[in-house]
């Protein structure tokens, strides 16, 4: 099983995890970072999820397997390379960056 984090609860990254929680014998969202707790609260409940401050500490979480980056586009870059510099599987809900070499840099990371 990969225990996965997500970065992200807005519209897309609730659909994600709903998506797949409790669907999947492979892939199990445990974690998530979401500054707008208030308005997500009760799906990280629902979820069971582990609610993180901000994306550095759930990357140094040993549990953690995997990131799913539902975030705004410019910030997809930095945050696919901190989770691959940490070590962890990413999934960056596209487009994967804005420009080309953010998108160069992002993958040979």
């Amino acid at each position: 099983m990969i225990n996965a984090g997500i970065v992200g609860l807005g519209w897309w990254g609730s659909h994600i995890l709903s998506t797949v929680q409790g669907k999947s014998d492979k892939l199990k969202f445990v974690s998530a970072v979401e500054p707008q707790f208030d308005e997500t609260s009760e799906i990280i409940i629902k979820n069971d999820l582990k609610l993180q401050p901000d994306l550095d500490t759930l990357l140094k979480d040993a549990n953690i397997d995997a990131v799913v980056l539902a975030t705004p586009h410019s910030l997809h870059e930095e945050q696919i390379c901190s989770a691959a510099a940490a070590g962890k599987h990413v999934f960056c809900e596209k487009p994967l960056a804005l420009t080309k070499e953010s998108a160069q840099k992002s993958i040979n990371m």
